[in-house]
Formats: structure tokens, sequence, C-alpha cells
């Protein structure tokens, strides 16, 4: 704003054309994959969903079960950031569920 007036002060932005990146220079992370070892993400194993009307889920109750679209011998899909990324196998290691990864790199 103008300190003078109360004004806000509008102009076009005048950007410089881009030159060419060489052929030589690399990309940021080639060779540098160190640089992200150590990030932390965070994936979402889904084993499955229920349709219900409004109806069907207010009178949910405690200890209600939901039969889920999945069966038990089709694998679940892991997601990183809502992208399919692999599906596995449910597992229980010590007294935690676990994942056995079958295929990576999965299509929806």
């Amino acid at each position: 704003m103008d300190a003078e007036d109360g004004k806000l002060s509008v102009r076009p932005v005048q950007l410089e054309e881009l030159a060419a990146v060489p052929e030589s220079m690399r990309n940021l992370l080639d060779a540098n994959l160190e640089v992200v070892q150590d990030l932390k993400v965070k994936l979402t194993i889904s084993v499955g969903g229920a349709r219900l009307s409004i109806g069907e889920l207010f009178a949910l109750k405690e200890g209600a079960t939901l039969k889920l679209d999945k069966s038990t011998s089709e694998p679940l899909d892991i997601f990183l950031d809502d992208k399919l990324v692999a599906r596995g196998e449910l597992m229980v290691a010590d007294e935690n569920f676990a994942i056995r990864i079958t295929e990576v790199g999965a299509r929806p």
C-alpha cells in the first residue's frame, strides 16, 4: 500500500525468460538419493470399504460388524499420499498387524 494515500499499488510482474538448461547439468536428485534417504513417509494400508445408507450408519452400535467389499483372499492396497504403490498380504508380527509386500508398483 502506498503510505501517503492508503491506495494499493498494483503493477504487472516483469519476468526474465529462462535460459535453456545445459545437458551437462544433472537433476537435483540424480546420484544424490542420500539427500532423501532419511525422510519419513506414511504408508496407508486399505483392507476394504463398505457402503451403507445414512440410516444404517446412525443405527450402528458397539459390537456391530461391517462386511467389507474385499475378500480375504485379495491382496491389500498400500498407498503413499493416496497413490497406490504396492499390494500385500495381512500378517501378524508379535502383537501387531504387519503386511508382507507381494507386488510393488501396483496399478489400480
